[in-house]
């Protein structure tokens, strides 16, 4: 399998195509790094490519050249990610910080060629240029973007020419389809002034600095909240027949779609927004059945916009997921929903007994899969009800002390298994070297699904084996059993009890960590600590999924509940890493939203 194109996306490319590998592929998949014309090039005119990889959208030309090939191709567009476009100094650069798009656009076009033009306090040496090819798709971005707009106004077409032009004709600069070389070239001056993307700035920031754009810094917080100037688009293209008569084509572009948030960020760049990632995965289904694509999501789901529904939507369970479901709440209302949203945090096995036992909730909030029991109980309803599982995140469970705590800095599994169930109640049980001062637990209650997941993963590990469910149970009786332990719904009051001893332990979703960290410390388990990279390398052994669950029949009846369930699924990845939690793997997103449209019809 072949695949060439922006040397932008090579870098994701080339990682999915290893993580293809290890997964068992056992023939070659080749990724070339050439620039995004020249990719459509060998993919549109001499066909000899499977997968083009691009920086910028495919042009009109090069569509027409596409379907005058022998056989034709019709390219398929995959939207795969978000690049923001690194404008880079060296890391000996002292007087610049940060230049806006007007002062950029000079620059690239030659109305400033000394750094003194830019700023009078600026010293008066020439202005060294290091800028990817005109093959590149960064290129043609930061032509478009910067270059264009500064240069008297013709028509499109001509200002992107005389833009294109002036920048190839800059004195003294140099050009390559190859990032390093850009790298190390503005590495060696600290007149240099380059441009690439944000991976290769990742990669090489020792040597670099990244200057703010209209004084905003690249970063994924600016690029998600769209504040950063210079962020764009990253694709793949491939065509249906070619996925159609080569399965391994196929088979790859789905690895990639499912697993590629999972492996941006680590790679440098930022994930493509949920819709955009589900529109791309839709569009391959598409391909291999040979079924025409369903109406734009945007078309099809116009009846159930924030601002054409009404009626109010209740939710309640977990308080793991309480903090994620109050932010899409408000964004739905933000979004003009004008009815209420209740959030109510009351635990997993609390929020299943409104929804199934009392049927009082619409929607209930999840930190474990519904169990058996509940289900029987929502069946057991009248009307009754038939439980839809909706995936929409990943917790890494924190084991937390307080800052002042300066003795643990890591525990095992079976160490905390042991204090869990009473076995440790003083710290130097635990080991030696630790004082001889009683372990003040602090615990989420038996109805939350923190608690069951303790339970489960590490308390009933450490008893002697009897069965699942007699392990389960004497487990959680030996923790609700301990002396002096501290139980709650609100990890509010958990948090503030963890603070207040440098001997208490306790646990709680991630989130309520990164809001409290200042007077907490997240302890490392089996010396792994709970963060993203930890979290998508799957090494932190205490990471869970997260969940909502509703009806099908609510769905039907409540336009405005399928319209907050469409809303969170089409937005959680934009709004997760913020609130303190991990996406879901790609393929449980579109299963969910695949779940949500069955439902809906």
């Amino acid at each position: 399998m072949i695949t060439a194109g922006s040397s932008t996306v090579f870098p994701l490319s080339e990682r999915m195509a290893e993580l293809f590998q290890q997964e068992g592929f056992a023939g070659n998949v080749t990724v070339d790094s050439i620039g995004s014309g020249a990719g459509f090039e060998r993919f549109c005119k001499t066909g000899e490519t499977d997968v083009a990889n691009a920086s910028r959208a495919i042009k009109d030309g090069e569509v027409e050249s596409c379907k005058a090939l022998s056989p034709a191709r019709t390219p398929i567009e995959f939207r795969v990610g978000t690049d923001a476009l690194a404008v880079v100094m060296s890391a000996e650069n002292d007087f610049v910080t940060s230049l806006t798009k007007e002062q950029l656009g000079k620059i690239f076009t030659g109305e400033f060629t000394t750094w003194n033009q830019v700023d009078p306090a600026f010293p008066a040496e020439a202005i060294e240029v290091y800028s990817p090819g005109a093959d590149s798709g960064t290129f043609d971005y930061m032509i478009e973007s910067v270059a264009a707009k500064v240069l008297p106004k013709v028509d499109e077409k001509d200002d992107l020419k005389g833009a294109e032009e002036k920048l190839l004709g800059l004195a003294g600069a140099q050009f390559s389809e190859d990032d390093n070389v850009l790298v190390q070239g503005v590495e060696g001056s600290p007149y240099a002034l380059g441009y690439f993307g944000f991976a290769y700035f990742t990669e090489n920031q020792g040597g670099l600095k990244a200057i703010s754009v209209e004084g905003v810094e690249p970063n994924q917080a600016s690029v998600d909240a769209g504040e950063y100037p210079l962020a764009r688009p990253l694709f793949m293209y491939s065509d249906a027949e070619i996925i159609k008569a080569k399965p391994q084509v196929a088979a790859f572009l789905y690895f990639y779609l499912s697993n590629v948030n999972d492996n941006i960020v680590d790679v440098g760049y930022f994930p493509a927004p949920a819709d955009a990632l589900k529109g791309s995965l839709d569009a391959l289904m598409a391909a291999m059945s040979g079924e025409a694509m369903a109406p734009a999501a945007d078309d099809a789901m116009a009846m159930y916009a924030p601002d054409a529904v009404e009626g109010d939507v209740i939710t309640a369970g977990s308080s793991t997921v309480f903090p994620l479901s109050e932010r899409m709440a408000e964004l739905f209302q933000q979004e003009g929903f004008a009815g209420n949203v209740t959030v109510d945090s009351i635990g997993s096995g609390a929020g299943f007994e409104r929804f199934c036992k009392t049927g009082e909730t619409d929607v209930a909030n999840a930190s474990r899969a519904i169990k058996d029991g509940e289900v029987e109980s929502c069946k057991a309803l009248s009307p009754a009800r038939t439980p839809i599982e909706f995936r929409v995140g990943t917790d890494a469970l924190a084991v937390v002390m307080s800052a002042e705590n300066d003795f643990v800095t890591s525990l095992t599994k079976e160490q905390l298994g042991k204090i869990f169930t009473g076995e440790f109640t003083t710290w130097n049980q635990v080991d030696p070297a630790f004082p001889a001062e009683a372990i003040e637990v602090y615990s989420p209650g038996a109805d939350s699904g923190t608690f069951d997941y303790m339970i489960e993963s590490v308390a009933a590990k450490v008893l002697p084996k009897v069965d699942e469910k007699d392990d389960l149970k004497g487990a959680e009786e030996k923790l609700l059993g301990l002396a002096g332990a501290q139980f709650s719904e609100d990890d509010n009051v958990l948090v503030q009890g963890v603070e207040g001893s440098p001997y208490a332990l306790g646990y709680f979703g991630f989130a309520y960590f990164t809001e409290n960290q200042g007077g907490l410390k997240a302890i490392s388990v089996e010396g792994v600590e709970p963060n993203q990279a930890s979290v998508d390398a799957g090494e932190y052994p205490l990471a869970r999924p997260l969940f909502i669950y509703s009806d099908a029949e609510i769905i039907k009846a409540k336009p405005q509940v399928a319209a907050f369930l469409y809303f969170y699924l089409s937005n959680v990845n934009d709004n997760i890493v913020d609130v303190g939690y991990f996406p879901a793997p790609a393929d449980a997103l579109k299963g969910s939203m695949d779940a949500l449209m069955a439902a809906m019809k």
